[in-house]
């Protein structure tokens, strides 16, 4: 899909032009799904491909996060890159030289390693065909056979762990494209967060991040199951590549990223300013109203979807549209 960008806020040349710098390599097959793009709904995945002669509309302002996170994947990628960055940085964080002599990065042939080598695969991509597609995925860093991510995101993503479905599915992809590199039963996310705050982990020490950087490990699926749910999404995606909008699913709240219904509830009709209390369930609802003597108001509060923002056709999208209407997506 292509794109077209405005600068509504006429942000200045110098950071304009880094915020429109995308060295991602695209791959442009159209036999090709990555192992993120399987990660999107159906819908989103459908609509995609049938309208990929669309352009989208951009502004640049809303290509800072995006950027903030290309930039520190290309850094870590320099990092690791070069075996000799990997080995001084090793020996000043006071590794042994026994582990050391034995870190080989991106080794070409696995005739080059040894039973005692700890080989790190940086940026490597591998795929797999499957029922007339391929599967394409690049990780960005395996380590001694632990597949490695990372993260520049919110705090909060982390403490509501809202991501902690695709992280397990997109290593699972991982591995079932390289398991003769990957071969842990884990993947390793290494969140770089962008709006922590020192005085917030101060005074939250449970549930709060203690450190700006942390890693998190989290359990792979085996092969097997991973080979199943690919061949799944993919029969789906073929037996609905030429649906019309209506015959498609819709997105579900997970898929939408929407926060739950609430049922608020107020005591006195006519002082609607202010809910008396909110509930998460309506039974919850009634069952006070009822104990305040059937005085009071019940409003539905329809959970807000967030993911629909971040959509390549969420201009075409009659889901969309309607959630537009009834206020669950506001842009």
């Amino acid at each position: 899909m292509a794109f077209k960008y405005t600068n509504k806020n006429n942000i200045p040349l110098p950071l304009a032009v880094f915020l429109m710098h995308d060295n991602y390599d695209y791959d442009d097959r159209s036999e090709v799904i990555s192992a993120t793009g399987l990660l999107k709904s159906i819908r989103q995945i459908v609509l995609t491909q049938q309208n990929k002669h669309l352009a989208k509309t951009v502004d640049v302002a809303d290509l800072v996060a995006s950027r903030m996170g290309q930039a520190i994947h290309d850094g870590c990628e320099r990092a690791w890159s070069n075996r000799n960055n990997v080995l001084e940085a090793l020996k000043l964080l006071g590794a042994a030289d026994s582990v050391v002599d034995n870190i080989r990065v991106n080794p070409e042939a696995p005739e080059e390693l040894e039973d005692h080598h700890l080989p790190v695969y940086v940026e490597q991509r591998a795929e797999k065909q499957v029922m007339n597609m391929i599967v394409s995925g690049k990780y960005d860093l395996v380590l001694n056979g632990v597949v490695n991510d990372y993260k520049s995101t919110s705090v909060w993503t982390y403490i509501y762990d809202s991501n902690k479905d695709n992280y397990i599915k997109q290593g699972s992809i991982y591995k079932w494209l390289s398991p003769d590199k990957i071969t842990s039963d884990i993947i390793n996310i290494n969140y770089i967060f962008t709006d922590w705050s020192a005085s917030k982990a101060r005074a939250d020490a449970k549930k709060y991040p203690q450190q700006r950087v942390l890693t998190k490990e989290y359990p792979l699926w085996s092969i097997e199951e991973t080979d199943h749910w690919i061949k799944q999404k993919i029969e789906l995606y073929q037996r609905l590549a030429d649906a019309s909008q209506d015959e498609l699913p819709e997105c579900t709240n997970e898929e939408l990223w929407a926060s739950e219904t609430k049922y608020k509830y107020y005591k006195n009709p006519n002082k609607v300013d202010r809910s008396t209390k909110n509930f998460s369930t309506m039974d919850e609802a009634l069952i006070q109203k009822s104990t305040d003597g059937d005085v009071g108001i019940i409003k539905t509060v329809p959970g807000e979807v967030k993911a629909c923002q971040y959509c390549p056709v969420i201009g075409i999208c009659n889901q969309a549209e309607t959630m537009r209407a009834n206020g669950r997506l506001i842009l």
